[in-house]
C-alpha cells in the first residue's frame, strides 16, 4: 500500500530553495560563455542539489521552525506600501531648515510669553496683597487712634476732670514733645483743662461724636494732605475731630483759662463768676504715623455762649466780644 505524501512547512521550504537554486543556475548559464566553467558550476551545484533532493533529511530540526516566522519571511510587501528613499532638493532642504528655525523661534517666543504672563499674574497678586495690607493697616491705625482719643478724653467723658498721675503719664507717652506743655498747647488743655484741673465747677462734658476727619500718607495728593503732612510729618498721619458740649459754672480759673484779659477788671469778673455757661466745642487732634499726638486745636462757639449770659450791662458783652475778636484775628 503506497504511503501518502504529506506536505510539511519544511518540505515547502526545501522546494522553494530548490526553485531559487534553479533560477540562479539558469542565470549563470546565460551569463557564462566557456564550457569548462559550466562543468565546474554543475559539479559545484550538484552536491547542493543532492542535499536538497531528499525532503526527509533534517526533518526533525526543521519542524521546530515556527509556521508564523516562515510565513512572515515569505510574504511580499505590496508596491503601494513600500517605503522608498526620497531625496529632497536643495530648495526643499533650505525651506525645511527655515521652517525649523521659524518653529524654534515661535516656540521660544511662546515660552517667553507664558513666562511674562506668569510674572504679570504674580505682580497683580502682589499688588492686591499690598493694597489689602494697606487697607488693613489703615483700619488698625484708625482704630488705634480712636482708642487713644477715648483714653485722652476719658476723664472728661466720665466727669472726673482732674488727670490722675497715670493718665498724665499715658498722655505724655503718646504725645509729641511739643504737646506736653499744657500752657503752650493751645488745644484741649486751654479749652477744658488748665494745668490738669478743670476751670469749671458743677461741670458736664458731653461728647457728641468722634470721627477720623482725614488720613493721609506720603503719596496722598492735594493741598489739604500737604498741610496735614506739614503738621504730622512727611510720613503722613490723620486728623481726628471731636464734637462736644461743655457746661459749667464760671469760676476765677475759668476766667484765667478762657478770658485772661478781664481778670484785672474786678467788677466784670465779679458779675461773671457764678454764671452758668454752655458752649459747643470742636477739637482737632493731629496724630503722626507713629500714633503720637503732634498738635491739638480747640474751637468753641464763645459768642453764642457769652450772648446767653446775664451780665446786666450790654457793654460787658461788647467788651468780651471785641477782645475775643481781636484775639481771634
Amino acid at each position: 500500500m503506497p504511503v501518502p505524501f504529506v506536505v510539511t512547512p519544511a518540505t515547502r521550504e526545501v522546494e522553494m530553495r530548490g526553485e531559487l537554486l534553479s533560477a540562479m543556475k539558469l542565470s549563470r548559464l546565460l551569463c557564462s560563455s566557456p564550457e569548462g566553467e559550466e562543468e565546474k558550476e554543475t559539479a559545484t551545484a550538484a552536491p547542493a542539489l543532492s542535499e536538497l533532493a531528499d525532503p526527509r533529511e533534517d526533518q526533525a530540526p526543521s519542524s521546530q521552525i515556527s509556521t508564523e516566522s516562515t510565513v512572515q519571511r515569505c510574504l511580499l510587501v505590496p508596491d503601494n506600501e513600500r517605503t522608498r528613499p526620497h531625496r529632497l532638493s536643495a530648495t526643499q532642504r533650505q525651506q525645511r531648515r527655515e521652517y525649523q528655525a521659524y518653529e524654534s523661534r515661535v516656540y521660544n517666543l511662546t515660552l517667553d510669553i507664558n513666562e511674562l504672563r506668569q510674572q504679570i499674574q504674580q505682580l497683580m497678586e502682589c499688588r492686591d496683597l499690598y493694597i489689602t495690607r494697606m487697607l488693613l493697616n489703615g483700619e488698625r491705625f484708625e482704630a488705634d487712634v480712636l482708642q487713644l482719643v477715648w483714653n485722652f478724653l476719658d476723664g472728661l467723658h466720665s466727669g472726673a476732670f482732674d488727670l490722675t498721675p497715670s493718665a498724665r503719664g499715658f498722655f505724655n507717652s503718646r504725645s509729641h514733645i511739643s504737646q506736653r506743655d499744657p500752657g503752650a498747647s493751645g488745644g484741649v488743655h486751654q479749652c477744658v483743662l488748665q494745668q490738669g484741673r478743670s476751670p469749671f465747677s458743677n461741670r458736664t462734658f458731653v461728647i457728641k461724636s468722634i470721627r477720623v476727619l482725614a488720613m493721609v500718607d506720603n503719596t496722598t495728593p492735594g493741598e489739604a494732605a500737604r498741610e496735614i503732612r506739614w503738621v504730622c510729618g512727611n510720613g503722613g498721619g490723620c486728623v481726628v475731630e471731636v464734637l462736644a458740649n461743655v457746661t459749667g459754672r464760671i469760676t476765677r480759673d475759668t476766667l484765667v483759662a478762657l478770658f485772661p484779659h478781664i481778670v484785672s477788671d474786678e467788677a466784670l469778673a465779679s458779675r461773671m463768676i457764678g454764671q452758668q455757661i454752655t458752649f459747643s466745642s470742636r477739637l482737632l487732634l493731629y496724630f503722626d504715623s507713629e500714633r503720637r499726638l503732634t498738635q491739638q486745636v480747640a474751637q468753641a462757639d464763645m459768642v453764642a455762649a457769652l450772648n446767653a449770659l446775664q451780665l446786666g450791662q450790654p457793654s460787658d458783652f461788647a467788651l468780651l466780644a471785641d477782645v475775643d475778636d481781636r484775639n481771634g484775628d
